[in-house]
């Protein structure tokens, strides 16, 4: 699968999902932004070609199951210096929150952050 397919499949996903929606945030150019059933948001950067970043609040996911892909942590008090994606914060719930971001390089990996995140699309 090339970045541009993987990039597509991850969209088709967070766009298809019973459980995720476009935030009334809307989208940015360099951030495209979800929320979940239960307020949870998920940032997907649309703009990567090699891998995929999708960004969650760390207090939406147990990070033990997901641990095995590739991913950076940023605490809240540290955003000036670890600066996160910026264009997240235009969703409230990204601000003042730890944040994880994970380097998906598979459909799997992917599936599978969208799925800790916001299970299979049932209300909380």
């Amino acid at each position: 699968m090339t970045g541009e397919e993987l990039r597509d499949a991850i969209r088709a996903m967070l766009e298809s999902h019973p459980g995720i929606s476009v935030s009334s945030a809307g989208h940015v150019t360099h951030a495209e932004r979800y929320v979940t059933l239960a307020g949870a948001p998920v940032g997907f950067e649309p703009k990567r070609v090699e891998f995929q970043n999708l960004w969650v609040r760390s207090d939406s996911i147990r990070l033990t199951r997901l641990r095995d892909i590739d991913h950076v942590c940023y605490r809240a008090e540290n955003f000036s210096e670890s600066t996160p994606n910026h264009n997240l914060f235009g969703e409230k719930a990204f601000k003042n929150a730890d944040l994880v971001r994970f380097k998906v390089t598979d459909l799997w990996q992917a599936a599978r952050v969208l799925l800790e995140v916001a299970g299979e699309g049932a209300a909380p």
